[in-house]
């Protein structure tokens, strides 16, 4: 992507560019008209990208954290924003413990916000977004999983017989989060795409905001695989969820929690691979060592084919990769 807006813009001089994502976005940090900002660049990858600036101004209507959008140009394939700093919730994951459940807790409450503003008052002033969760979709991340994580990836062979009831058990959780309530979702929720600035979290990277279900949103951040959380951090945070929502922290709201959570780890982990042997970042591929720890957990008891897949799956990753090349964080379990 080297289009003439951001040719020009290069030339200047002056800009810090910040590498983070997967996607082929470039940012930078430069000011603009006097104030900080950051310019987003993007191509026609993903036309998803266009809606970023008017999903921005739709989440701060309704008062969800967005940063303001100071200048949207579409047709120079640029947005310039509000710059909310560098601090996001994973570099607070060894800070100060306290400061780290505030922001959980602020992003939460957050996300909440979002959850509870029904799809059906969107009126006249719904923004652009993409097609909701659909049986299609979410077969979609599971197939994506099963293509890059299983088959490309760790070349685990299944039979037959095998992916049919995988296929089967999966179909099933497709169809259980399906019938939950409709909510507006994020779609990315997780530790780097929340900004910790003031004392408050703020959302970036909501291009793929779209109607779903919330608990989509809250395993993404609860069970996200770039941050180590302890169970007892992610009870509290879950009751603190179910707070928010109004929903009774039962073991039907858990369940809801859970599957969830299988569904976006599969997509989680489809991506690793991918952009770490198909894109040439392979430093994502440190990710998936977490990440099927956390697929091991919430399958438990509940997704038993899944289960036993990720155990397997789990220990081929650990004998291929030495233990450096696996998450940043400390691997030691907390309780």
């Amino acid at each position: 992507m080297e289009n003439g807006s951001l040719s020009e813009f290069l030339a200047r001089g002056g800009a810090e560019e910040i590498k983070k994502g997967g996607g082929t976005r470039r940012f930078f940090r430069a000011p603009f008209r006097g104030v900080p900002a950051v310019f987003c660049f993007y191509d026609d990858e993903k036309e998803e990208n266009r809606y970023y600036a008017g999903i921005a101004r739709f989440l701060k209507r309704i008062g969800v954290p967005a940063p303001e959008i100071l200048r949207d140009a579409p047709a120079e394939n640029l947005i310039v924003m509000e710059d909310l700093g560098a601090a996001d919730l994973r570099s607070l994951a060894r800070g100060n413990s306290s400061e780290r459940s505030r922001a959980y807790r602020s992003a939460l409450e957050g996300a909440a916000r979002l959850h509870r503003f029904a799809p059906e008052d969107l009126g006249a002033g719904t923004p652009i977004m993409r097609d909701g969760f659909s049986r299609a979709y979410y077969k979609w991340e599971r197939d994506y999983f099963l293509e890059n994580a299983l088959d490309d990836g760790l070349k685990i062979p299944l039979s037959a017989r095998e992916r049919e009831a995988l296929e089967a058990e999966l179909s099933a959780v497709a169809d259980f989060l399906l019938a939950l309530p409709p909510q507006l979702v994020h779609r990315d929720f997780q530790s780097e795409n929340i900004l910790w600035k003031d004392g408050a979290a703020r959302f970036i990277d909501f291009q793929g905001m779209r109607v779903g279900t919330g608990w989509y949103d809250a395993a993404s951040l609860i069970f996200d695989p770039y941050v180590e959380i302890s169970e007892t951090e992610r009870r509290a945070l879950f009751a603190f969820y179910c707070g928010e929502t109004g929903v009774p922290a039962d073991a039907a709201a858990e369940k809801n929690l859970r599957l969830a959570a299988a569904q976006r780890l599969m997509q989680a982990l489809g991506a690793y691979f991918f952009l770490s042997e198909k894109k040439g970042k392979p430093h994502f591929r440190a990710h998936a060592f977490p990440a099927l720890e956390n697929l091991v957990v919430v399958s438990a008891g509940t997704l038993p084919r899944l289960h036993a897949l990720a155990e397997k799956m789990l220990a081929r990753e650990r004998a291929l990769r030495k233990p450096s090349e696996f998450s940043t964080f400390n691997r030691k379990k907390k309780s």
